[in-house]
């Protein structure tokens, strides 16, 4: 009998034996929901095959909902797959609460463009018991985030975090453009308070210091960096390491002839100020006249190259530039000084670009609804359509434009209109009538109106202001851009334009700052300012155009403004602004 009980016992472990080996193949045999189930899952999870995880995982979980492990891991296969869906009906049926969800939560929360919710949900996230799998899935999201939410200094601190679980060198050195890219986005305020916080670590710390230097770009402040941080990934980036040539043959393409010689001919002081000054490369200058009607451009084009040029800065007129465009690509890098459309590097002294800033200075000042005030001609159109655009863009708005003929002096008609007072006698008269009183009543300009962009040269300037002031408009704020600006000593055009504000480039402005950098007097400049510190910041870029090529938000302290290279490959100078007071002209805070 016990010979009985021992073969059925056999037979059923057997049976049982078969049916757990069964489980593993194809067919309709059915899964265990044991740790069979989950240890198979889990392995195919950590192998990447999310799909077959799901299957397994699933089952298993649906039987033991309290598994975190099994949970996490489920949850996270349906996010490397994309399905959202499964994603947000586990988190719905679960309230495990583990870091690993939250992470996933975080992610998801981003990918909705929800960055303000990721923010808050990684924040209090205890990463130190992370996993080296989740660790840099923590830090890439914050980092992702907070670059969004323009928490530049948080953003760098995530991102040098992620490096150390990075191994390809492509995804590395473009994982240090990024932090660059935010490093240059932080107030040298913040900088300051940042460095030597004893929270961040070393390699942080080297990444600030490199920020508040910028970089070198001056070709001085680096070289204390340097000595100290010499293997720190921040040095690839410094001015000093990436000029390729320590002397470049250098071609500049300019219209010497014709009616442009006095504009080429400031343009090429300029450089030749800059060549002077740079005691260091002395980069070789090749001159080359493009014509008077551009018809040399060609042959310059091609001679340039022929002789092994380096760089090629020019040309600087509109006909050059279009005969530029006809021609083969350059195979060398190409500044271009006037607006085109072929891919080049262009640096300019672009109406249209003063009049963006005009735009974003006001919108900065809290002015959010404007009046333009422009010439009736193409410049005016040109400057009101580019400052419109940008100044909507960055959430103003425009209440109404009006073109006025330039040749024409008295202005009235159309400013009362414009201003409203026609509307505000019209309202005055007809409650009079209403009343049947006789009442005393003062036009007022309309209330709806925060401040003016005025398009205009000197000449024209110098007649609106005055009659502005005299239809009621005095306390209205008046921008202008730098082409208000007639000189330093002329006191009765300064006094006719009381209270504008307007850009202007630095070496304009004669500070005391860039006198003491500067190997001459600008007051001795007998040629166009502007166009001379076209060609002396030209000169600066020689040697930085790599650099600014990598460090996109680095800057130039140039002649013209603070030069930065956009990622259209169009600089931009940053200008200073001033405004008129008492025939003076006085400086206004960043």
């Amino acid at each position: 009998m016990l010979k009985n009980i021992r073969n059925t016992l056999l037979i059923a472990v057997y049976m049982a034996v078969l049916v757990a080996c069964g489980s593993g193949g194809s067919g309709t045999h059915v899964r265990p929901q044991n740790e069979v189930a989950k240890t198979k899952g889990l392995a195919l999870y950590a192998e990447k095959n999310y799909f077959a995880a799901t299957d397994w995982l699933s089952q298993y979980w649906s039987k033991h909902p309290d598994d975190v492990e099994a949970y996490v891991a489920l949850l996270d296969a349906w996010q490397q797959l994309g399905e959202v869906t499964q994603v947000w009906k586990l988190l719905n049926e679960s309230d495990i609460q583990a870091a690993e969800v939250e992470i996933i939560e975080a992610e998801l929360a981003s990918q909705n463009q929800h960055c303000d919710e990721s923010v808050a949900i990684t924040k209090d996230i205890n990463h130190v018991f992370l996993s080296e799998y989740w660790q840099p899935r923590y830090w890439l999201v914050r980092a992702q985030c907070l670059a969004v939410e323009k928490q530049h200094l948080a953003a760098v601190e995530a991102l040098v975090q992620v490096e150390a679980y990075l191994a390809d060198e492509l995804n590395i050195q473009a994982h240090h453009d990024q932090i660059v890219n935010h490093l240059l986005r932080i107030s040298e305020a913040e900088l300051i308070l940042a460095i030597g916080n004893s929270e961040y670590d070393a390699i942080m710390q080297g990444w600030l210091e490199a920020a508040y230097v910028n970089f070198g770009a001056d070709g001085v402040s680096g070289e204390g960096w340097l000595q100290q941080w010499i293997d720190h990934p921040a040095s690839s980036y410094f001015l000093d390491l990436n000029q390729v040539n320590s002397q470049q043959k250098v071609a500049v393409l300019l219209p010497f002839s014709g009616r442009f010689n006095a504009v080429a001919k400031a343009v090429q002081k300029g450089l030749l100020a800059a060549a002077v000054a740079d005691t260091n490369n002395q980069n070789d200058l090749l001159f080359y006249d493009t014509g008077s009607q551009a018809e040399n451009t060609a042959a310059a084009w091609y001679a340039a190259q022929e002789n092994q040029a380096d760089m090629i800065i020019g040309p600087l007129d509109k006909a050059s530039i279009d005969a530029v465009e006809l021609l083969p690509a350059a195979t060398i890098p190409v500044v271009m000084l006037n607006q085109t459309q072929a891919n080049y590097f262009q640096f300019t002294l672009s109406p249209e670009g003063e009049a963006e800033q005009a735009a974003e200075r006001m919108i900065n000042d809290g002015n959010k609804r404007v009046l333009i005030l422009a010439p009736n001609d193409a410049w005016g159109e040109r400057m009101t359509t580019a400052f419109a655009q940008r100044f909507v863009d960055w959430g103003g708005q425009i209440i109404t434009n009006t073109y006025f003929q330039p040749a024409q002096n008295d202005y009235s008609a159309q400013l009362r209109q414009t201003l409203g007072l026609v509307e505000s006698q019209l309202r005055a008269k007809n409650l009079q009538g209403f009343l049947n009183l006789n009442l005393s009543s003062e036009e007022v300009v309309r209330s709806d109106i925060d401040a003016i962009f005025l398009a205009a040269k000197p000449s024209f300037a110098r007649l609106m202001v005055p009659q502005l002031k005299f239809h009621h408009a005095a306390n209205i704020p008046v921008y202008a851009t730098s082409h208000v600006f007639d000189g330093m000593n002329n006191e009765q055009h300064n006094r006719d334009l009381q209270g504008v504000r307007f850009a202007l480039s630095p070496i304009e402005m004669n500070s005391s700052s860039l006198q003491e950098v500067l190997p001459f007097d600008t007051q001795r400049i007998n040629t166009d300012k502007q166009l001379f510190s076209l060609g002396y910041d030209a000169y600066q870029l020689i040697s930085r155009l790599g650099w600014m090529s990598r460090v996109n938000t680095g800057v130039i302290e140039g002649l013209t403004g603070k030069v930065t290279l956009g990622l259209n490959g169009h600089f931009k100078r940053g200008l200073s602004w001033a405004e008129y007071n008492n025939g003076s002209i006085i400086a206004l805070p960043e």
